[in-house]
């Protein structure tokens, strides 16, 4: 394996319910001829741009809006709600910083290809014009980034032909078109398309959940439950859908304002919904879908969503006054990119999790024989050393971007982006090694350089976030800085001063086996991370957010030695 598919099959994690992530020797080997895409959403900010209107908290100050549509909570007509706020705050498509974090989340959960949201008409072209070029960068540098889809349904022949002459037709960004059967594919109604345009494509048709099955259709949606297998003319398994929550009554809205049933939300499970306290924070009607889709065992599974965030308001009945058809609460919706507070990334490690399930893995990369590192010696030591952990580039992009109601969303805290990273060990020592694209930049005054780690085996030990122990907390001098414990959270002690060496975009350190309780020679298996610049710390939202992480996020590496 080459560096980047040996880090990525190093990635592991334990999600805030402390469900740990399969990792190879869980899921076997990873299968040829199984895809994952994401329904992937390009219109936040691209229709309307006021307010933001977020359906949490308006009925948290108005319980009763649901009751009047003309309530003045609403805001009057025209807008766009939110049905709760997303982790990056109420974000435009468009935003360069949103969209890298995206790239490098979906890459990291094994997703293949992004199909586009483009079934009302609307293609989006500028979005799709960052979005390529930021897929395209970390293309270039290796990283199996998602290919693109897009599907359509209204007007499908029209839009076709608008993308056929915006991307397809010029050959733009031919390295991420995602193929089928050797040609781009594309999901549509090919009846109303051009013969130059059925010519080109693999056309799939678009399938609705409320509509007859159509023979080739790939549905972005099921509402029968076990959900549906669409197959080729020869019986294999082509497709299936799998979604976070399903709406065959049509309006979420009235199952999260009247009490309607036949929705089935987020912690729908076993033929009802579970509205116990935290029930929707694990995710059961995902996991029951993906149950599904691994007994049907298809090529493809198109997944349901990672984005959508917003949703149009409508007249109802009397009864029902007040109607919005997608997304409507955080039990009635159905986005897995992590939420600010409530179930925050929990779905989006459940979907790694479950891609990894279906598709299976490579295996965890072996580390090289033991080896002594001089720490006074040339950093040219770890060059025979393996595996080799690389980060996704780009790691301390500064953001500066409009969102909803005319915010500014800024972060200026990406300093020091990771590149490469190693462990190596003795009998004496377990030595990490790092290496910064840029001279690596010193501020006592910030977190800095953190490198925090643990064991296996010891999941009882006092931690924060399932991390045991953390180094460059404290820094003593220019050689010296601290190894420190958890006390249980993020309380650090039992301070023991360890070596340390940097020069240029390169450091390394020496910790002593007995200072983390391993005896001389003693085999073990660790997890570890490197975090740079971010924040506070005593949320791990802030590995999302601010500065640089390697793995990005929630994940940290594995190494057996």
């Amino acid at each position: 394996m080459d560096e980047i598919r040996q880090s990525l099959a190093s990635i592991g994690g334990v999600d805030a319910l402390h469900r740990r992530l399969p990792m190879a020797d869980d899921v076997g080997p990873l299968r040829k001829n199984r895809y994952v895409g994401m329904f992937y959403f390009l219109w936040n900010g691209e229709h309307t741009t006021d307010g933001p209107y977020d359906i949490t908290e308006i009925l948290k100050q108005h319980p009763d809006a649901p009751r009047d549509y003309n309530h003045p909570a609403w805001g009057g007509e025209g807008h766009m709600y939110h049905w709760g706020r997303p982790l990056f705050g109420y974000y435009f498509s468009r935003d360069p910083w949103v969209i890298r974090k995206h790239i490098e989340m979906l890459t990291i959960a094994g997703i293949d290809f992004l199909f586009f949201d483009t079934t009302n008409r609307h293609t989006y072209p500028e979005v799709v014009e960052v979005l390529l070029e930021w897929l395209d960068k970390y293309r270039m540098a290796g990283w199996p980034v998602p290919k693109i889809v897009y599907y359509t349904n209204t007007k499908s022949g029209e839009t076709i032909q608008e993308v056929y002459e915006f991307l397809y037709k010029p050959g733009r960004y031919k390295d991420l078109w995602f193929y089928w059967d050797g040609k781009p594919l594309i999901i549509g109604h090919p009846d109303e398309c051009s013969d130059e345009v059925r010519e080109f494509f693999t056309i799939r048709q678009s399938q609705w959940p409320n509509e007859p099955p159509r023979e080739w259709g790939w549905p972005w949606m099921d509402f029968e439950r076990p959900q549906r297998v669409w197959r080729r003319p020869d019986g294999t398994g082509e497709v299936i859908n799998v979604s976070v929550a399903q709406h065959p009554q049509i309006f979420f809205g009235d199952s999260a304002f009247y009490g309607e049933t036949a929705n089935r939300g987020r912690s729908f499970h076993d033929g009802q919904n579970d509205f116990a306290p935290g029930a929707v924070n694990w995710g059961y009607n995902f996991s029951e879908q993906w149950e599904r889709a691994r007994e049907a065992d298809p090529e493809v599974v198109l997944v349901t969503g990672w984005n959508e965030w917003i949703a149009g308001r409508f007249h109802g009945t009397k009864e029902r006054p007040v109607r919005f058809v997608d997304t409507a609460s955080q039990e009635f919706s159905r986005d897995i990119e992590p939420m600010k507070d409530g179930h925050f990334d929990n779905y989006y490690m459940q979907l790694v999790a479950e891609v990894r399930r279906y598709k299976g893995m490579e295996p965890l990369p072996q580390a090289t024989p033991r080896k002594k590192i001089d720490l006074s010696d040339s950093f040219g030591q770890w060059r025979d050393v393996g595996p080799a952990y690389r980060d996704m580039p780009f790691g301390n992009l500064h953001r500066e971007h409009v969102g909803y109601g005319g915010v500014i969303y800024r972060d200026v805290t990406g300093r020091n982006a990771f590149d490469t990273m190693k462990v190596a060990r003795d009998d004496e020592n377990i030595y990490f090694y790092v290496k910064t694209e840029k001279p690596i930049v010193y501020d006592a005054a910030t977190p800095w350089m953190w490198l925090l780690f643990g064991f296996e085996g010891r999941e009882y030990a006092p931690n924060w976030e399932g991390y045991q122990y953390i180094v460059n907390n404290i820094v003593l001098d220019n050689n010296t800085t601290v190894l420190q414990s958890s006390l249980g959270g993020f309380r650090w002690g039992k301070n023991a001063p360890v070596k340390y060496r940097m020069e240029g975009n390169e450091m390394h350190i020496a910790v002593p086996r007995a200072c983390v309780g391993l005896k001389p020679g003693q085999p073990f298996r660790m997890y570890f991370k490197w975090a740079d610049n971010t924040g506070s710390n005593e949320n791990i939202e802030d590995f999302y957010l601010h500065g640089d992480t390697a793995p990005y996020g929630r994940f940290y590496f594995v190494y057996e030695g």
